[in-house]
């Protein structure tokens, strides 16, 4: 009976473990940011890396590897990994835009302000997409309830027809999440070929790529998932 005892300990221990592992090797939107700048510093571009820090993505156990998603092009590049395994995201930059002032005897250089447009006509009720949206300097108009970060604005639902070129504010934007607090959601846990589905609940908001703590129904358990579409999640760690 002792021995029966000690190797259910041991189990417990063993799967609490590999949990918290696998918590802590997740990468996060800052990790991305770090490795897009240091590749854009290295090749001498101002450009500055535009993705939110506390983003959550996939675990990956080699260094990520970053490179323009077009050549010759820093607007747009590709983080990737491919172990355990292969993901890869778009991650978009700013150009710092300097406009020179002779006020004084030397010059000063000023920062224009980035703020997001309509990179094409979206139309109204459509779930807006990074290639909807453009970071450009502010040359005329209001900036008041602009949005200055294009990942505050990807994932959520036009009010309204919106033009092309038209600066983004609060006003255009229905706030959509992908899973919401309460909701039954499926949970998908895939490995090594095999995937296992069930059901549980949310415990909190999220947009799709949003790391978020959910429920298993048939276990009552917590734990943390990445929402991958409307009412689905991927756990961070085992499910069951």
């Amino acid at each position: 009976m002792n021995f029966i005892k000690k190797y259910c300990l041991a189990l417990i221990i063993t799967t609490s473990a590999h949990g918290v592992s696998a918590a802590q090797d997740l990468v996060y939107g800052i990790d991305i940011k770090n490795a897009a700048q240091e590749y854009l510093d290295y090749h001498g571009a101002s450009n500055e890396v535009v993705i939110s820090e506390n983003r959550a993505f996939f675990p990956c156990k080699q260094k990520i590897s970053i490179e323009p998603k077009r050549v010759g092009n820093f607007n747009t590049l590709k983080a990737s990994c491919d172990d355990p395994a292969s993901w890869t995201v778009a991650v978009r930059t700013k150009t710092t835009y300097k406009i020179n002032t002779q006020k004084e005897s030397f010059n000063n250089e000023v920062q224009a302000p980035l703020i997001v447009f309509a990179n094409r006509n979206i139309p109204k009720g459509h779930v807006i997409q990074s290639s909807d949206l453009a970071l450009r300097p502010l040359q005329r108009g209001n900036a008041l309830g602009a949005y200055g970060d294009i990942e505050r604005v990807v994932g959520h639902k036009s009010k309204r027809n919106i033009s092309r070129d038209t600066i983004l504010k609060s006003r255009h934007i229905k706030v959509v999440n992908a899973v919401n607090k309460s909701d039954t959601i499926l949970i998908v846990s895939a490995s090594s070929g095999l995937q296992i589905s069930t059901y549980g609940e949310a415990l909190s908001d999220g947009k799709i790529g949003d790391m978020i703590l959910v429920r298993n129904m048939s276990s009552n358990k917590k734990f943390k998932a990445v929402v991958t579409a409307e009412k689905k999640v991927s756990p961070v760690t085992n499910i069951n």
